[in-house]
């Protein structure tokens, strides 16, 4: 797990589209809280500046955060949902889940391959085909990795890395497809091609030689 993030976030009023669209020129994101322990979510809002790194990182979605509620409470949580603007990319809102200590949640957490240069089958001309960027799991709050790592640095041509084959923290239940391939070491069709273009002149140098072999008989 990565440090544990602070962040404050401050009581905001009104409700609606026209109410949130008034904090973002002054530097502020709405937002809400929810969880377990809250019936009905808590309505607030968060500094841009605060939360605009992480929300832009690969990582935000297992966060862990240390969230300051309106009021002062302090909850556990993490960014649950995260919505921009599709063509700005600016954060419109974003959606914070309580987290509490015993109760397992389900996260995304990313994929990342290592050993990318040490490849077996990249040396012979393959190419790494990252095909699974994140594996669903359930999890207790305390043991959300990061990120789940690949060595691919011993894959040779054509082999593949499934779900099944990756280690998650103990306790953890993956929900993605066991058998969904997440990353494969491919041969590009040129690559393919040219070794069979070898394999063909190789015979037609063996079938050249016997005719030669023949005429001088």
């Amino acid at each position: 797990m990565s440090e544990i993030m602070k962040v404050v976030l401050e009581a905001r009023e009104g409700k609606g589209k026209e109410a949130c669209s008034k904090l973002r020129p002054a530097g502020y994101v709405p937002c809400v809280v929810y969880g377990p322990e809250y019936r009905e979510s808590v309505p607030a809002k968060v500094k841009v500046s605060d939360i605009s790194k992480i929300a832009a990182s690969g990582h935000w979605e297992t966060q862990t955060m240390l969230l300051t509620l309106p009021g002062g409470k302090e909850e556990m949580g993490l960014m649950r949902e995260v919505q921009k603007d599709t063509i700005t990319g600016r954060i419109l809102h974003i959606d914070f889940l309580q987290l509490v200590k015993g109760h397992k949640i389900s996260v995304n957490v990313p994929v990342e391959l290592v050993g990318r240069d040490a490849c077996a089958g990249v040396k012979l001309g393959g190419v790494i085909d990252h095909l699974l960027r994140e594996i669903s799991m359930e999890v207790l709050p305390g043991q959300i990795p990061d990120s789940v790592a690949v060595d691919v640095s011993s894959m040779k041509l054509g082999a593949q890395v499934h779900v099944k084959d990756i280690a998650v923290p103990e306790g953890a239940a993956v929900l993605s497809d066991p058998d969904e391939v997440v990353v494969a070491v491919i041969i590009p069709r040129g690559v393919a091609e040219g070794e069979e273009t070898a394999e063909e002149q190789k015979e037609v140098e063996v079938v050249a030689k016997g005719k030669a072999k023949e005429e001088e008989e």
